[in-house]
């Protein structure tokens, strides 16, 4: 699960620099396909981890607990901020709230990565990683991929439904989205 997460955070830090490098370049259309890419990556990982990797995290105590309290407000701060976004249709004038969400989702991957992922591999065993891992991946799959800010991120049986009456919309509508 450690290296699949880090490999999303590099993912999506390569889609913002693709949406940065195409208004650099004067291609608005290009970097609304990258804005696009990105919204649907970072819904997809967020979810996933929250429905895998935090409940695991809260198995770990009163550090463990906080941590994934800490992740999840980070979580829904990035979906309001994305929620915002989406209804813009000018890349250029989104560069600044991009800007800005990039600056905070920056500062979650250093906090996830140096706390959260380390917590995790000193605490959970590597077969128990992997097997998280795989069930990541899978939550990728059926995760929606857009940004509900209303669907609270606990009780995760409670988000993990919602989750998946929001997906078929989500992949209905990406069907009608331009994407690089």
């Amino acid at each position: 699960i450690i290296e699949r997460i880090k490999k999303d955070h590099e993912e999506l830090d390569d889609y913002y620099k693709y949406y940065k490098k195409s208004l650099k370049d004067s291609d608005g259309e290009a970097a609304l396909k990258w804005f696009n890419q990105f919204v649907w990556e970072i819904c997809r990982h967020s979810v996933s981890e929250e429905l895998v990797l935090y409940p695991m995290m809260e198995t770990m105590g009163d550090r463990g607990k906080k941590l994934a309290d800490k992740s999840r407000e980070d979580h829904h701060k990035v979906k309001e901020m994305l929620a915002e976004m989406e209804s813009m249709s000018d890349a250029k004038e989104m560069e600044p709230k991009m800007d800005k969400l990039m600056e905070e989702l920056r500062e979650h991957i250093k906090l996830e990565e140096s706390e959260d992922l380390a917590l995790v591999e000193k605490e959970v065993g590597l077969g128990a990683r992997e097997t998280a891992g795989a069930t990541f991946a899978l939550g990728k799959s059926i995760a929606p991929t857009r940004p509900h800010t209303m669907v609270p991120e606990k009780p995760v049986m409670v988000e993990a439904a919602l989750g998946l009456l929001a997906t078929p919309m989500d992949k209905l509508r990406d069907m009608f989205t331009s994407f690089p």
